[in-house]
């Protein structure tokens, strides 16, 4: 059995904290008001999958995206960012913590594409330093092959230069884990 969080959610299997403010999980952590409640969760960004049920107090966001390796995450990306530095910015207005849950069906491709793509953006870090962060944290994280390649190529247009150079990320959970095993932590 995983670890647990404050709610008694197992946090290695079901929900993951990626940063400070920034949780990744499935659709069914949106609806989980003890979970969200005890995170002082107050934004969800729904990527692709619609929470059966929305917990009062909370600010929902869908954003629509098919976990297929031909759809385009440039502009969900943008769209992405700018839904997490609002919750971010509520938190610094007194509105609330400001902190998120980012999901998607199962919190394996989707949403893990568009908090990687955050991290990069936002918070200046290369690929490979913002995917071991995300596997880390949430080892079943497998963008599929498409929307790594994406990360590849913004990574490419902000810094110049690919830091990972795979096709897609080992099957076994242990070998995406030893792909970042050697990796610093960065800092926050």
């Amino acid at each position: 059995m995983g670890k647990k969080d404050k709610a008694g959610v197992s946090t290695t299997t079901s929900i993951s904290q990626i940063t400070e403010s920034i949780y990744l999980g499935p659709c069914s952590a949106a609806s989980n008001k003890a979970f969200l409640t005890s995170n002082a969760i107050t934004h969800v960004l729904s990527v692709g999958s619609t929470p059966s049920e929305r917990v009062e107090g909370i600010s929902y966001h869908r954003l629509s995206l098919n976990d297929s390796p031909s759809s385009s995450i440039s502009k969900v990306s943008d769209d992405a960012c700018k839904i997490i530095d609002d919750a971010f910015a509520s938190k610094a207005k007194g509105g609330g913590t400001g902190n998120i849950l980012v999901h998607c069906s199962a919190g394996i491709s989707r949403s893990p594409t568009l908090v990687i793509a955050y991290l990069m953006r936002s918070h200046r870090m290369s690929l490979r330093t913002a995917m071991g962060l995300v596997v880390k944290a949430r080892p079943q994280v497998s963008p599929n092959p498409g929307f790594l390649k994406q990360l590849q190529a913004l990574e490419e247009e902000i810094f110049g230069l690919v830091t990972l150079h795979i096709d897609q990320l080992p099957k076994r959970e242990k070998d995406r884990l030893a792909l970042f095993q050697d990796d610093v932590p960065p800092t926050a």
